[in-house]
């Protein structure tokens, strides 16, 4: 049975028509996206049924389901987006839109490159390790100003106000800032001396280490090493890293490397060569931690990234 073509309402059309409405793929499935003229952004309202097969691209995306439900892969782990839920996925992570029968959506592509500025951004990898699922329930504590947020910017983006992009780059920064906040809060301050501890100063030492782990994630890093770059005990500072990342040193580390490797191979890199300059120092390590983390072996993965089209 044919379907009627999806109708989207006048007041969503795109604020200039002056760009090709197609994005396109290379042959390593990284989307080139088109960004509406002069800007480092683009939102539309989708109400198509087909949706986006595995593809990556060097913006982050956000969705915002508006109607009934839709559903998304990212990083291998599935997400049933109701109405209302947030999902922000970052840049170069693998991700597919699954085709439904109705419904609408938001999708915003943003180059967030520009938020690299900024040592807070930097420090907010744990966060995005996975795609970042906001709903009423899951982050009920901010929920409510990050949706409302993001709508404001879909608001001024298809309103063509003037200084329009400043406008919703600091909503993304307030945003960013809503989730840093939440994320790094003390998950356990009840069970903190308040006399003995100093919380702000051990979330600067960790977030310094952060920083330095995100430039330097190649190098034999160890625990001990990490410890005495924060100047605490081994168990002190195992102890205070997974209460500020909700993950262990090793971990965070492990996945922080084929965050990289994800990337890579999209490139023409070879696998042992990504294995080492990600920081493995054999193959078999990291085909079996890459396999741990995304359910795909390296070869596996870059299989999923073929050549195609896709039209909005």
């Amino acid at each position: 049975m044919n379907r009627p073509a999806p109708i989207v309402p006048e007041r969503y059309r795109q604020p200039t028509i002056d760009f090709e409405p197609l994005r396109t793929l290379d042959k390593n499935a990284q989307e080139r996206v088109l960004y509406v003229p002069d800007t480092h952004m683009r939102i539309w309202y989708n109400v198509q049924y087909d949706g986006y097969d595995m593809h990556h691209h060097d913006a982050a995306e956000v969705i915002i389901c508006m109607a009934e439900t839709y559903t998304v892969i990212a990083n291998s782990k599935t997400y049933h987006m109701n109405v209302g839920d947030v999902l922000i996925i970052p840049p170069h992570m693998l991700h597919e839109l699954k085709s439904n029968d109705g419904g609408a959506r938001f999708i915003c592509l943003f180059n967030i490159e520009v938020l690299n500025f900024s040592r807070d951004f930097k420090i907010m990898a744990p966060v995005f390790m996975d795609a970042y699922f906001c709903t009423a329930a899951s982050k009920p504590d901010i929920y409510q100003q990050v949706y409302s947020s993001l709508i404001s910017a879909t608001e001024i983006y298809f309103s063509n106000v003037i200084m329009g992009e400043l406008s919703i780059y600091s909503i993304l920064l307030n945003v960013f800032s809503l989730i840093g906040r939440d994320y790094f809060k003390l998950s356990d301050s009840s069970s903190l001396n308040s006399s003995a501890e100093k919380p702000r100063e051990h979330y600067e030492r960790i977030a310094a280490l952060l920083r330095y782990i995100d430039s330097n994630y190649m190098e034999d890093l160890t625990l001990e090493k990490a410890a005495d770059y924060t100047g605490f005990s081994k168990y002190h500072f195992s102890r205070l890293f997974k209460q500020h990342t909700h993950t262990t040193f090793y971990d965070y580390l492990s996945r922080k490397r084929i965050q990289e490797a994800q990337y890579l191979l999209s490139t023409e890199s070879n696998i042992t060569d990504i294995a080492f300059r990600t920081g493995f120092n054999n193959l078999t390590t990291f085909c079996r931690c890459f396999k741990k983390v995304t359910n795909y072996s390296p070869s596996e993965y870059r299989s999923q990234l073929r050549p195609e089209q896709v039209h909005l």
